[in-house]
């Protein structure tokens, strides 16, 4: 094993059953959702909450994503940068919309433990979302997820299995090797 802990080697994660709500407000069914807990912080080291405040949230998953998402009032509870020259138009199932591009640390929280991922991109878009429920806004995409871990979508199982990627990098005696 090179770096890191056994821990991020392999992680299991198991659906989320999110409630889906009527107009009424009467629970209709859970839905089983490929969804992880993560924490998004701006700065990677800094662990003081008047600086560099955290934000614990579950994400869904989404290998349709290129880049992750994250609610505006997310992104203001973390103080993020949101410059106007990093402004893209982007686009989702439904409907265009403007958003920034900011990066942001990642950590899975897996057990007990927080796996650290990195800075990743992220898009923040320019107006808020409306209601309570920004959980269900929250999307990690592939750009900063998925070339360090191998990610399987076990629908039966509902279970999301991630595997740590090493990406092997030949020495200098590997490279006398061949020849």
């Amino acid at each position: 094993m090179v770096g890191g802990s056994r821990l991020e080697e392999k992680m299991h994660f198991k659906y989320v059953k999110e409630v889906t709500v009527d107009k009424d407000g009467n629970h209709i069914h859970h839905i089983p959702r490929p969804k992880i807990e993560v924490v998004f912080r701006k700065y990677p080291d800094a662990k003081n909450p008047d600086t560099n405040p955290e934000f614990r949230i579950f994400g869904l998953v989404d290998s349709g994503a290129d880049v992750s998402y994250i609610p505006r009032q997310i992104a203001e509870i973390l103080k993020l940068d949101l410059d106007e020259s990093t402004k893209k138009e982007s686009k989702s199932a439904s409907e265009s919309f403007w958003t920034f591009r900011t990066q942001v640390h990642l950590e899975i929280v897996y057990g007990m433990r927080r796996v650290p991922i990195g800075m990743i991109d992220v898009s923040v878009p320019e107006k808020y979302e409306l209601g309570d429920d920004i959980e269900k806004k929250v999307l990690l995409g592939r750009n900063g997820l998925f070339n360090k871990y191998e990610i399987t979508f076990n629908e039966t199982s509902q279970v999301i299995t991630m595997k740590k990627i090493y990406k092997y990098e030949p020495t200098r005696a590997d490279l006398f090797k061949k020849r």
